[in-house]
């Protein structure tokens, strides 16, 4: 590519640079840009030229190609869900070695319990859900463990990890998606975005790394 990039600083135009004097200047996902490759100015992140840049920067811009589909999300909550399970049987032993017990020796006993105690138990599942979700989707994981081992990464609309509210929010709204019977994943079939309930909620989308 010739000397035919030119950015704005400050309000002007300078140039004009190469391809590669301005990836080495640190280009910024809303760096204004006019490029010989398209019209006008535009940011950045909105170039396709740039978008091998910003992933080698762990930057993953969520354009219609990469985002993730449904059959590798699902992939991954099962990994996700053995790993929920394990915790919740920590969880158990740690509240038994407490005194707080629920005698919950298998499903038919779940049935079984009053009211209030599988509403206890619904709310450590959903702490369990947010606590493990949220430190992971705001780590440099960018996701929870399932996602990492199926190269899926949660990321905001500049392809950049959450901050831990935004990972809080997100993870709140996914166990409001479980508890009501998965509904809030359905939308992932028909968005344009690929995104459920929980995604929409923190302006979030799921990407697949190269």
């Amino acid at each position: 590519m010739g000397n035919d990039y030119y950015i704005l600083e400050k309000g002007e135009q300078t140039g004009p640079f190469t391809f590669d004097e301005l990836t080495d200047m640190g280009l910024d996902v809303h760096s204004r840009v006019l490029s010989p490759l398209a019209d006008g100015w535009q940011d950045a992140c909105d170039l396709q030229e740039f978008y091998a840049y910003f992933e080698a920067q762990g930057i993953y811009l969520p354009t219609g190609d990469n985002l993730a589909t449904f059959g590798w999300r699902l992939l991954a909550y099962i990994i996700d869900y053995v790993i929920y399970s394990i915790l919740m049987q920590y969880t158990l032993v740690i509240l038994a070695s407490m005194g707080i017990t629920f005698n919950l020796r298998s499903m038919d006993d779940l049935f079984k319990m009053p009211i209030f105690q599988m509403l206890e138990l619904q709310v450590i599942y959903s702490l369990i859900i947010i606590v493990y979700n949220s430190i992971c989707e705001a780590s440099a994981m960018k996701g929870s463990i399932g996602k990492r081992i199926f190269k899926l990464v949660v990321v905001d609309i500049d392809g950049q990890g959450l901050s831990y509210l935004n990972a809080l929010l997100r993870s709140v709204g996914k166990t409001l998606s479980i508890f009501f019977i998965y509904t809030g994943f359905i939308s992932i079939f028909f968005s344009e975005h690929r995104q459920a309930f929980h995604d929409y909620l923190a302006k979030t989308y799921v990407v697949k790394r190269d």
